[in-house]
C-alpha cells in the first residue's frame, strides 16, 4: 500500500511539474506574439523626440497601477521595478532588443529611447501583456529575479 501512495504522489508531482513547464511555454509565446503582433494595443507614452522616438511607462499614475501590489512583494513598485520587469520579459522571451535602446529609470517609472519607433512600439504591447496577465507578469519579474535585476 505505502509503495502505490509514493507512485501516486511522484506521478502527481510529475503532472504537476510539466502542467506548470507547460504554463510557462504559453506565457513565454504570449509575450513573444506581444512582440510582433501589431494588433496589440501599446500602453504608454510614445513621442518624437528630434531624430529618435520616446517610450515612456509609469505604472503609478495608472488607473490600474501595480505599485501597491510590487511594493507589498517587497520590490520597489516603480521604475526600478518596471525596468526589472520589462527587461526579464524580453529575456524571457530570448530576445535582445532591450539591449539596443537607451534607458532611463525614475522613480515612478522608465523611459526608453530608440531610432525606430516600430521598436518601441514592441516595448508598449509587451507591457500590455503583462499588466493583463497576472501569469506573464509572474514569469517576467521570475525572469528579472534569476538575472538579479528586480527591484
Amino acid at each position: 500500500m505505502q509503495n502505490k501512495k509514493t507512485t501516486f504522489k511522484l506521478l502527481l508531482a510529475v503532472t504537476c511539474f510539466f502542467f506548470s513547464l507547460q504554463q510557462s511555454f504559453a506565457q513565454v509565446d504570449k509575450l513573444k506574439n506581444a512582440l510582433s503582433d501589431t494588433s496589440i494595443k501599446m500602453i504608454g507614452k510614445l513621442q518624437e523626440e528630434g531624430n529618435r522616438f520616446r517610450y515612456d511607462f509609469h505604472d503609478i499614475y495608472s488607473d490600474d497601477s501595480i505599485a501597491k501590489d510590487l511594493q507589498a512583494a517587497g520590490y520597489h513598485g516603480g521604475g526600478p521595478s518596471w525596468l526589472g520587469i520589462i527587461y526579464g520579459a524580453f529575456q524571457a522571451c530570448e530576445n535582445n532588443l532591450i539591449e539596443s535602446f537607451e534607458m532611463k529609470v525614475e522613480v515612478t517609472g522608465v523611459t526608453f529611447w530608440a531610432s525606430n519607433k516600430d521598436d518601441l512600439e514592441k516595448i508598449g504591447r509587451l507591457v500590455n501583456v503583462i499588466k493583463s496577465d497576472d501569469t506573464a507578469l509572474q514569469l517576467a519579474i521570475d525572469k528579472a529575479t534569476e538575472l538579479d535585476i528586480m527591484q
